[in-house]
């Protein structure tokens, strides 16, 4: 079993500079917020950062499951780990629409412990991929049994208790909506009335993944109709959605962004 942290499982020199590079090979994309919450360490690239090291861990926890459980010979295709080679499919295209990888050897440098040295991405004709084979595919997520598609008809039950009394989501409420009495009612209002725009506008209701499946994520207007504030994440359940976690408009963008580029307004006025 391999640990699915990339900085536990691989000595990583220049880890922002291999962003950078990964950024130009991949097709044009905004991979920073326009005013983050929280200044990032890594200014240029940090929805990037983010994105493979999430990639990262849901491949090897795939791999890990499949290489010890049911399945070696698909294991291969999640996550490349034989002999001094080891890969992953980032889920990025280069600009000529080929698949690019997160490439491995074995760590023969004496100043640490880990057992691979991370190389650094390539597409599948570079020199450092010539002896993979099989080719790791993209990373994938459970779809419910109603797919991709959102029905806006289907009734949101939404967990209330859940996210007022979590200090977590209760945190991620715009700080003037938290001091409101009628909460509950304010929160319930916004969830249904996201539902009545998605009956127009289907495209505001953005898929996104979370722990290897697909849910949905809802804008809501809290104080202003025309303004977002916040994402609530809804789970298809037997004919309706549940509703119990709200997100900040910067994780749902990193959430949505694992299934896709985002495309919804709400969404890609977030970053530059």
């Amino acid at each position: 079993m391999i640990l699915p942290d990339l900085f536990e499982f691989a000595y990583v020199p220049n880890w922002f500079d291999h962003l950078g590079t990964l950024a130009e090979m991949a097709m044009p994309e905004s991979w920073r917020f326009t005013h983050p919450l929280i200044p990032p360490k890594n200014p240029d690239t940090p929805i990037l950062e983010k994105y493979v090291n999430y990639v990262f861990k849901k491949q090897v926890i795939d791999f890990n499951n499949f290489q010890y459980e049911s399945d070696p010979e698909y294991a291969d295709k999640i996550f490349y780990l034989r002999n001094e080679k080891a890969c992953f499919n980032t889920g990025l295209y280069t600009k000529n629409y080929k698949s690019i990888y997160g490439c491995f050897t074995r760590n023969k440098r004496k100043d640490t412990m880990l057992d691979w040295f991370f190389r650094g991405f390539f597409d599948d004709v570079a020199p450092d991929m010539k002896y993979v084979q099989p080719l790791p595919d993209k990373p994938g997520f459970l779809l419910p049994i109603t797919g991709m598609t959102f029905f806006p008809a289907w009734d949101t039950r939404v967990n209330v208790n859940h996210i007022l009394c979590d200090p977590d989501n209760f945190a991620r409420l715009p700080m003037v909506v938290q001091r409101a009495k009628n909460l509950s009612l304010l929160l319930e209002t916004a969830v249904e009335l996201a539902r009545r725009k998605a009956s127009f506008e289907p495209g505001i209701v953005v898929p996104q993944g979370y722990q290897g499946k697909v849910q949905f994520l809802l804008p809501l207007c809290l104080l202003d109709t025309e303004h977002t504030d916040l994402a609530m994440t809804l789970t298809p359940m037997d004919g309706y959605y549940l509703g119990h976690t709200c997100l900040t408009l910067e994780m749902a963008y990193l959430n949505a962004r694992l299934i896709g580029r985002p495309v919804a307004p709400w969404l890609l006025e977030l970053v530059t």
